[in-house]
C-alpha cells in the first residue's frame, strides 16, 4: 500500500519551533541548575529566558495559522521573537564580561520595533512583504551584534566555539536576508512566501540547536576554568596555593639533575599580623593580606611563581632565568610592602612589614624539602633579628 507522503506545512514548522525552544529553554535553565556550587554566569537564566520568549511566540504563530485568532497576533508574537533575540545579545555579553553599553544595538532594534508597530497598527492586513522586511532588519541586527560579540571574544579557553557559534549567527543572518530577495524585487507570491518561511524555519531549527550546543560548550569551558581555579589558585589573593608551589619546586629540583642552573627560594611572613586581626578585626586581616599579595605579584620578575602557603606566609620561587638574587629580589619585594599603605576599617591606613628568608641549590644540591627548611630557618632568624629584614641561609651558615 503507497502512502503520499504529507508536505511539511508553515503551522507545523511554527509548532516544531516552539517546541525545540522550549526544549533548549530547559536545557539552560536546568545547567544553572546543577552548576549552582560554581557560581555560574548568570547569563544562563538570560539565554532560558530568551529561547522562553522565542517559545511563546512560535506558538503565537503557529496558533494564529490553526485558527486560534488573537487581535494583532502576528505582531504580538513576532515582537517576542524579536524580544527574545535581542536578550539572546545580552545573555551573550554578559557571559563575555562585556559592559553594558555593548547592548547599543537593543537601542537601534527598538526604533526599528516601533516603525514595525506602527505600520502594522496603520491598517488592517498589514503587506506581508513589508512586514518581512522589517522583520529581517531588526532581527539581523540583533543577530549580526551576537555574532560579532562572540567572534571578538578574547578569552583563549573557550575561543573555538565562541568562534564557531559566531558563524552560526552569521549564516543565519544571511538566509534572513535571502528572504527578503524576491519580496524586494516583488516576484514572491503566497505559496513561494510560505515555501521560503518553511525553508527558513527548517534552518533556524537546525543552527539554533547547533547554537546552542556552541553556547553549553563555552559555559563547559568556563567551569572548566574556575574548577581548575579552585583547585590551583587561593580564593583570598588569587595567587597559587601550596599544592602547585610545593609541585613546582619538586620539578625544579628534579630539572637540576638534567639541567645547570639552580632553585632560588624566598619564605616571607608578615610581621606582628595576630595583632592587626586583634585590633582591627579580620576583615582588616584580609585587606593586609590581599594587599601584601598584589605588592608581591606587582614587584617580581616575569616567570617568577608566587604562592600563599600559611596563614600570613607567602612563597616565592624564582625563574630560572632571572638575572636577580634570592637576596636582591626579597629586599625588593620588603621595601615595596614596606612602603605600602593598606585602608582597614574606617578608611584608617596602616603598614605592616614582612620577614624574609632565602634559599637555594645547585645541580647534586638538596631536596626540595630541605630547600624549605632552610629558606623557614632564615626567616625564623630575621624575625629573631629584629623583623623587617632579609636572612639568606648560605650567610647564615656561613656566620654559624
Amino acid at each position: 500500500m503507497h502512502v503520499d507522503a504529507q508536505p511539511i506545512d508553515l503551522t507545523t514548522m511554527f509548532f516544531v519551533n516552539g517546541l525545540t525552544s522550549f526544549a533548549t529553554a530547559l536545557l539552560f535553565l536546568g545547567f544553572w541548575r546543577v552548576t549552582d556550587y560554581l557560581k555560574r554566569s548568570d547569563s544562563l537564566l538570560y539565554w532560558s529566558a530568551a529561547y522562553g520568549l522565542l517559545t511563546i511566540g512560535f506558538l503565537l504563530l503557529a496558533s494564529t495559522a490553526v485558527g486560534l485568532v488573537l487581535p494583532r497576533g502576528q505582531l504580538i508574537a513576532n515582537l517576542t521573537i524579536d524580544a527574545g533575540t535581542a536578550l539572546s545579545l545580552v545573555a551573550t555579553n554578559r557571559l563575555l564580561h562585556r559592559p553594558a553599553r555593548d547592548n547599543w544595538p537593543i537601542a537601534v532594534a527598538g526604533c526599528i520595533a516601533i516603525v514595525e508597530v506602527a505600520y502594522a497598527l496603520s491598517r488592517p492586513v498589514p503587506d506581508y512583504g513589508v512586514m518581512l522586511v522589517i522583520g529581517v532588519m531588526l532581527r539581523g541586527l540583533l543577530t549580526i551584534a551576537t555574532g560579532v560579540v562572540l567572534w571578538r571574544d578574547a578569552d583563549t579557553s573557550h575561543r573555538p566555539p565562541a568562534r564557531l557559534a559566531a558563524v552560526f549567527h552569521f549564516a543565519w543572518a544571511v538566509t534572513m536576508a535571502m528572504r527578503t530577495v524576491p519580496v524586494l524585487i516583488e516576484t514572491q507570491g503566497i505559496a513561494a512566501f510560505e515555501l521560503s518561511s518553511i525553508v527558513a524555519l527548517i534552518v533556524r531549527l537546525l543552527l539554533s540547536w547547533m547554537i546552542a550546543i556552541c553556547l553549553l560548550w563555552m559555559i563547559a569551558r568556563q567551569l572548566d576554568e574556575r574548577l581548575i581555579q579552585y583547585a590551583t589558585r587561593d580564593t583570598l589573593t588569587g595567587l597559587s596555593n601550596r599544592r602547585v608551589m610545593w609541585e613546582a619546586g619538586a620539578q625544579r629540583i628534579a630539572a637540576l639533575d638534567r639541567n645547570a642552573g639552580e632553585v632560588r627560594l624566598i619564605l616571607l611572613d608578615i610581621d606582628h599580623f595576630k595583632q592587626v586581626n586583634d585590633r582591627w578585626g579580620h576583615p582588616a586581616g584580609d585587606a593586609v593580606l590581599a594587599t601584601v599579595a598584589r605588592r608581591i605579584g606587582e614587584t617580581v620578575c616575569p616567570g617568577d611563581l608566587v604562592g600563599r602557603v600559611g596563614g600570613e606566609e607567602f612563597m616565592i620561587l624564582l625563574a630560572p632565568a632571572s638575572s636577580l638574587t634570592a637576596v636582591d629580589l626579597a629586599e625588593r619585594v620588603r621595601s615595596a610592602i614596606e612602603q605600602t599603605p593598606i585602608v582597614v576599617a574606617d578608611d584608617r591606613e596602616i603598614h605592616c612589614t614582612i620577614s624574609l628568608g632565602c634559599s637555594r641549590t645547585g645541580r647534586g644540591g638538596t631536596s626540595w624539602e630541605k630547600l624549605i627548611a632552610q629558606a623557614d630557618a632564615a626567616l625564623y632568624a630575621a624575625k629573631d633579628a629584629g623583623r623587617n629584614r632579609v636572612v639568606d641561609h648560605v650567610a647564615l651558615a656561613e656566620a654559624a
